[in-house]
């Protein structure tokens, strides 16, 4: 089982619906909005790595994604 948490900042003002549109992606499990230096972390949860770095790219192509920060589980 691979696993990976996604902390997101989002464009100013665009938190929710990031969060919205995070929420609908393949092998994204949870999704929370935040308070502090990030506005959103995505848990990716897959069989199959390939399956989460395809979730982890297509929250990066969101237009309302400014920066990202992966931490994936390695044990």
């Amino acid at each position: 089982m691979s696993l990976a948490y996604v902390l997101i900042n989002a464009e100013i003002g665009k938190e929710k619906l990031c969060y919205n549109e995070v929420k609908q992606l393949g092998n994204v499990k949870e999704v929370y909005i935040l308070y502090g230096f990030y506005d959103i972390i995505a848990i990716v949860e897959s069989s199959n790595i390939n399956k989460v770095n395809n979730a982890l790219k297509n929250i990066r192509q969101n237009e309302n994604v400014m920066t990202t920060e992966t931490m994936p589980i390695i044990e």
